[in-house]
Parts: C-alpha cells; sequence; structure tokens
C-alpha cells in the first residue's frame, strides 16, 4: 500500500512540473562571445523581421521560453552589429542550437533538433554555394575563364550532394518542414522536365520557367509566408522572368503570380501585399492601381486603408493635377491655406513629431530653403500629430519656419483623407499655378524639382 502511494505521489506532482514548466524552449551558446549584448528573435515574414522576444546576455548564453510552441517559420536571432543565426520552428518543443562568433556564417551546430539539423546542413550548402558565385563574380570579371569553368564543376557537385541529401532525408523525414524549404528553393529541372515531356512546346529554359518557376513550393502551406521563400521567388520573378519589362508586362506577370498562389488565402494575401509594395513607386503606379483594383476589395464606407489611399493617390495626385485644399491652423491659431501660396513654388511636407525618418529629413529640408532664400519658395509643413503639445515640441527641436499647421486630427483628418497620406514624411512639390509638379521620395528629388520651378 505504501509503495502504491508513493508511485501516486511521485505521478502526480510530475503531472504538475510538467504543466508548470514552459511548454517551449529554444537556448543555445555562442562561442568566442566578444561582449554582453542583447539577443533578439526575430521571426520572418518575407524580407521583413518582427521582434518576437528578447534577452540580454553576459556570456553568450541564450534562452527563450514560451508557454506554447511558437509558430511555424524561419526565425533570426540577432544579435551586436549584424550577427544573426537562422532558427527554424516547426513543432518541436526543445530546440538547442551552439554557434562560433568567429566562425564564417557562425557556424551553427544543433545539439536539439531534427528539423534543425536538417536545415543547417541545407545552410551549409547554400552557403558553400553562395562563396563560389562570389568568387566566380571575381574570376569572370579578371576573364579567368579557365578557373570559372573549375568552378562551375564544383558548383555541379554542390548541387548534386545538395539532391541526394533530399532523397536522403525523404525517405526519414518525407514531412520536414526544412525538407519543405530547401526543395521550394530550387527552381524546376528544365532537362529533366524535357525527357519526361519531350512534346512540351517550351523553345529555351526560360520560357518554361515562366510556366513553371513556382511548381516546387507547396502552394498549401500557409506556413510558407513565414519564411523567405515567397520573397525570394516571386522577386526573382519579377526581375528576371517578366517577358517584357513595359506596364503591360509587369501586369500579365503579377497576374501569373497571383493566380499561382490563390489557393491559399495566407499566400495569396502576401503576394498581393509583396507586389503592391513592389510596385509602389510613382512611376509603375498602373501596376499597383491594376493589382489592387483586380484583387483588393475597396472600402466603400468609413475610412481608407493603406493600400486604398496609395491607389487613390496615384489616382489623383499624379503630376499636373490640381493640388487638393489644405486649411488648419498654426501654432497661434491662425489658420492658413494652401492656395494662398498660389503664385509660389510650394513644398509641402505631412510629418508627425514620433516619426524618426522626419527627425532625419527635416534639418536638411530645412536647411535647403535657408539656403535657398527665395520669396518665392514656400516650405509648408503638415504635422499628423493629435497631441498640439508633442506637435510644437516637434516644432521647435526642429527649428521648423512658419507656415507650420496642423489639425490635430493625425492620418484620419480631413486633410490628410484629401491627400490620401498613408505615411510620413510624404513630400509633394506644388507648382505657382497650384497643381502637384512632383512627389519626391528623397531629398535630391525634391531639390532637383524645386531646382526645375524657380
Amino acid at each position: 500500500m505504501r509503495i502504491l502511494s508513493a508511485i501516486l505521489f511521485t505521478f502526480f506532482w510530475g503531472m504538475i512540473f510538467a504543466q508548470s514548466g514552459p511548454a517551449f524552449i529554444l537556448k543555445g551558446e555562442i562561442e568566442n562571445f566578444q561582449r554582453p549584448e542583447t539577443f533578439y528573435l526575430l521571426s520572418v515574414r518575407g524580407s521583413a523581421m518582427e521582434v518576437a522576444d528578447s534577452m540580454h546576455s553576459e556570456n553568450g548564453k541564450f534562452l527563450f521560453i514560451a508557454d506554447s510552441i511558437l509558430p511555424t517559420g524561419e526565425y533570426n536571432i540577432f544579435w551586436g552589429d549584424d550577427n544573426i543565426l537562422p532558427v527554424l520552428i516547426a513543432g518541436e518543443k526543445y530546440i538547442e542550437i551552439h554557434a562560433d562568433e568567429l566562425e564564417p556564417s557562425l557556424s551553427p551546430k544543433c545539439i536539439a533538433s531534427e528539423e534543425n539539423k536538417i536545415y543547417y546542413l541545407f545552410k551549409n550548402i547554400e552557403y558553400r554555394i553562395d562563396s563560389l558565385i562570389y568568387i566566380g563574380d571575381y574570376y569572370y570579371q579578371e576573364g579567368m575563364f579557365e578557373k570559372l569553368n573549375e568552378l562551375q564543376e564544383l558548383m555541379s557537385d554542390l548541387e548534386k550532394e545538395a539532391m541526394n541529401s533530399a532523397d536522403s532525408i525523404t525517405a526519414i523525414h518525407p514531412n520536414s518542414f526544412a525538407l519543405k524549404i530547401f526543395k521550394a528553393s530550387i527552381p524546376p529541372n528544365f532537362y529533366v522536365y524535357q525527357k519526361e515531356h519531350p512534346d512540351h512546346g517550351f523553345e529555351n529554359e526560360t520560357d518554361f520557367l515562366r510556366r513553371h518557376y513556382f511548381d516546387n513550393i507547396d502552394k498549401n502551406d500557409s506556413n510558407l509566408v513565414h519564411t523567405g521563400i515567397l520573397y525570394d521567388a516571386c522577386s526573382f520573378y519579377i526581375r528576371n522572368l517578366t517577358k517584357e519589362k513595359s506596364i503591360e508586362g509587369y501586369q500579365k506577370a503579377s497576374d501569373f503570380i497571383i493566380s499561382s498562389f490563390s489557393l491559399n488565402d495566407a499566400q495569396f494575401e502576401y503576394v498581393v501585399e509583396l507586389l503592391l509594395n513592389t510596385f509602389e513607386s510613382a512611376d509603375m503606379g498602373e501596376v499597383y492601381l491594376y493589382i489592387f483594383d483586380t484583387y483588393l476589395e475597396t472600402c466603400h464606407d468609413g475610412i481608407p486603408g493603406e493600400e486604398e489611399r496609395k491607389a487613390l493617390a496615384f489616382k489623383n495626385l499624379k503630376k499636373g493635377s490640381s493640388a487638393p485644399e489644405l486649411s488648419a491652423a498654426d501654432r497661434d491659431g491662425k489658420i492658413h491655406s494652401l492656395s494662398d501660396y498660389k503664385g509660389k513654388v510650394c513644398i509641402l511636407m505631412f510629418w508627425a513629431s514620433t516619426c524618426s525618418h522626419c527627425e532625419e529629413a527635416m534639418p536638411h529640408v530645412v536647411d535647403f530653403v535657408n539656403k535657398e532664400n527665395n520669396a518665392d519658395l514656400v516650405f509648408l509643413s503638415f504635422s499628423l500629430d493629435t497631441n498640439q503639445d508633442q506637435w510644437i515640441n516637434g516644432l521647435l527641436r526642429n527649428e521648423m519656419p512658419e507656415p507650420a499647421l496642423s489639425d490635430l486630427k493625425g492620418f484620419d483628418g480631413e486633410n490628410a483623407l484629401n491627400w490620401y497620406i498613408w505615411a510620413t514624411p510624404t513630400f509633394f512639390i506644388i507648382d505657382q499655378e497650384g497643381k502637384i509638379y512632383s512627389k519626391p521620395m528623397t531629398l535630391s528629388q525634391m531639390e532637383a524639382a524645386v531646382g526645375e520651378l524657380l
């Protein structure tokens, strides 16, 4: 009886201890750690990264714990100036990784995690291929073509090694997410396709890839959105496989990309967002509008969101169109309107006191206006702040000249809506007739536009 009680007691407390411990642990150690640093665990989404967790380390050891397993995807552990240790989280509760800060690519070693053992195997091959590509560029520039041929043989051997490894791993871990990422990163092989489909009808490899480039990507796995796979594939397609580098050509390429990922809502939404961001630049506004009008539902009621504001800006704020009115009070309560300055060239800047990019740009803009010292040039700033003290403190901090205006209604005020503002800083150059002359993206573009008008 006492033995049974002891067993039950041990089982009971074992269950409590198991329930009270973390459901997920990611730990590791960095050898030759240079100095105390903060480690950041960054989740990956295409080319973007977001902080998922952070911790301070004195000795190179790191530990991230959570009450549940973090979402499946690629992550980066970041510290120092530029140290990035890639990690894959894919349903495993315990991951342990060691690396060396003095070794190339940190030479990560996986102590615990089958997924990361596979992940690092392919990452290591990828690193070696990238090194050969770097050397190959040098050989090509120097005209060392014999060396280049030797390098191509090494490259071919590495690619074979990668594919053999993939075949071996498929037999043991067919559902590995790391394996899925690797396979998705390899474009379909045209020469293999030729043997299997002798009547394929494609004139060349490029023609084949234009129709089959995304074949190796699992179109049903939402988790691939949280890797760099879709970003890399779509970006490569736009740059290298778009048949005609024209508005119509990019529209057709976008149609093909979006249709390729239409089976999965997460993938569909991601590639639409990616393509909108890609064609956001003013000279590709027609492509942006096409994607927006074709694949996004517009907001007919309420306040328009970021994508719709961008689309409306491309439609209504083109070069040569009349500038919308803008009217608000300065810090003393006096009302100013953009139309008051007709006959002058106006630099209109939408900014906010909490915008770090505005803080960086403001001294250069103010300095440029002061150096011009031209009575026919006006710098009109409009703040998207909602707090008057923050707005005025920003004006004083940046020594901003009048007229400096705000309606203190942020992005949802009438002025911001009339100008379809979605981000700060945003610049417009208004000519002497009150028409939009330019929407500069850089300070040099702003200076050039003003110079053309004065």
